[in-house]
């Protein structure tokens, strides 16, 4: 078979395109399994029908083919776009995602508003905004993994497993997971930049994303630790060790103040940076005061005087009275019995043996990594001759482990941490199942922990010859980057010209760990998206 070079996708767009036909098959399986299975009856929120609305045979169609996505919180999300927060339990959703919903739906009912009424345009809204997100995490993805493994193939492999991570359907039904998980991949890569101001150890920029982070998940707050812990940890390993040889060189040490003068920039600049990304969250818990702990009238349709939610302006709300009034942890333990070991219960055991895989996953690796880099840990992950202070000290020979996740890698030290962080606190606090999208949407370390396990079948001699071969013959194998090379011997040629094939899909891993992986993914993905779509119990 002849191959045209030119027509060979790159690894980014090898993501890019797979990360599209992933959410193909989730709304295919879903609109499939949605029309042939009957529904589960949960007894959980719906919203309520405007009976106003005029329906379409355009709505019935779009309906029947998104009509599985409505599910579980779905319906909070969508219900938050239309009517805004008129019930007290919605504010445990966040703003920014039904906000973005809510006015790409007005630019689409200014479109299709004959054909199809608003409340099929939310739901069309929902699905390009997540499908959107998702692509852009993807890509942050692939970026930010690329930067920290200095592994084409480690960070490509993260990339694909994120397409098809064990909580996918919540990446395109109307959820946050696909938006928290671009905004906080955003900031962790925005931290690993060099800063933007010339004495500061923190790039500002990042507060942007952090911020949106902060609005769109409760967790977005923890993506401020990587923030703190960058500008901590460049000033020790940067800024302190070039003001200490200025010192020594200098003849007038009378100028020490002078010196001193990049760690005031540093406290000041990081200061900045935090009170920028905390404004956007100040303002929703000021939105959130003004609307349930004022008395006013709330002008709400008669449909939507449901008896049992508290509605706006009723000002009697408990949290209203706190020295500062966050409705958040409220609502989560009045509405939702969220807290310490609540949920440790008989009858919730299947959803415990649901959240058991990424857990295990995550925290037998993560210890693996405390262990085998315990003296990095005890460092905090700075390096080891900037401790030092430029007094002599015997050398240190790190150990080499041949199969433990990052190893002598003082880089992934904060990304421990901070998914450790969220394991324990699904653990010991929130509903066990929605550990799988909670882990998998707010740390890259699922992926990466899965891209240094699995092994990938090595390519067929015949496939490698000509591989080797088309490069020689078309005269220019020196200019194919040495990445792209890397992602052809591991996909194979015939891969490279595929936009969807891709090695978790289509090739035989060579040993049992990376075949336990791959079959948790994709049962993950295909069976998530079943029982979801039937208003059936998942992560």
């Amino acid at each position: 078979m002849i191959y045209n070079l030119n027509e060979m996708y790159s690894p980014r767009q090898k993501v890019i395109w797979f990360a599209f036909y992933t959410r193909v098959v989730v709304l295919l399986v879903q609109a499939v399994s949605n029309n042939i299975i009957p529904d589960h009856k949960a007894n959980v929120f719906v919203s309520p029908e405007d009976p106003t609305l005029h329906v379409t045979t355009v709505d019935v169609i779009i309906n029947r083919l998104l009509g599985g996505l409505k599910r579980w919180d779905a319906q909070y999300f969508i219900h938050i776009a239309q009517f805004g927060y008129t019930y007290e339990n919605s504010l445990a959703f966040f703003p920014l995602f039904p906000l973005i919903v809510r006015y790409v739906a007005y630019i689409l009912n200014s479109i299709f508003g004959n054909i199809i009424n608003f409340h099929s345009n939310l739901l069309i809204s929902a699905t390009l905004v997540n499908l959107l997100f998702f692509l852009k995490s993807v890509d942050v993805l692939h970026k930010l993994s690329l930067r920290i493994f200095h592994s084409e193939s480690k960070a490509y492999k993260s990339a694909i497993l994120y397409c098809v991570n064990p909580a996918s359907i919540f990446f395109t039904a109307p959820y946050s997971e696909s938006l928290f998980a671009y905004t906080s991949f955003y900031t962790m890569l925005k931290c690993t930049e060099q800063e933007s101001l010339r004495f500061a150890n923190i790039d500002i920029m990042s507060a942007f994303p952090a911020g949106l982070s902060l609005t769109t998940r409760s967790n977005g707050i923890v993506n401020l630790g990587f923030i703190i812990y960058t500008s901590f940890k460049n000033t020790l390993e940067k800024t302190i060790p070039e003001i200490i040889y200025k010192y020594k060189t200098l003849r007038n040490k009378l100028i020490l103040p002078v010196l001193v003068l990049p760690i005031l920039t540093t406290i000041v600049t990081l200061i900045l940076t935090v009170i920028m990304s905390f404004i956007p969250f100040i303002l929703v818990q000021i939105y959130n005061y003004m609307k349930f702990c004022v008395d006013n009238e709330h002008n709400l349709p008669e449909y939507l005087l449901i008896s049992n939610y508290v509605l706006p302006g009723n000002a009697n709300s408990p949290w209203c009275n706190y020295s500062i009034p966050l409705s958040y942890s409220y609502i989560q333990s009045h509405y939702w019995g969220v807290g310490f070991l609540k949920y440790y219960k008989l009858k919730q055991f299947p959803n415990f043996a649901l959240a058991t895989p990424i857990l295990l996953l995550i925290i037998i690796n993560c210890l693996i990594y405390i262990k085998n880099n315990l003296r990095i840990c005890l460092r905090l992950g700075i390096r080891d001759n900037i401790l030092n202070f430029g007094y002599a000290k015997m050398p240190y020979r790190p150990k080499f482990y041949s199969k433990g996740f990052g190893t002598n890698e003082a880089v992934f030290f904060v990304y421990v941490v901070h998914i450790m962080f969220l394991s324990i606190f699904c653990i010991l606090f929130v509903h066990i199942q929605v550990a799988t999208r909670f882990l998998a949407s707010a740390s890259p370390i699922l992926y990466w922990i899965c891209s240094t396990k699995i092994n990938v079948s090595p390519t067929p001699s015949s496939d490698q010859n000509t591989i080797n071969e088309h490069f020689r013959h078309i005269g220019v194998a020196k200019k194919i980057p040495s990445h792209h090379l890397s992602i052809v011997n591991l996909e194979g040629v015939d891969n490279m010209y595929s936009k969807w094939r891709t090695f978790i899909v289509s090739k035989r891993m060579p040993d049992l760990m990376s075949r336990i992986i791959q079959v948790y993914f994709l049962s993950y993905f295909f069976i998530g998206t079943v029982l979801f779509s039937n208003f059936y119990p998942w992560t």
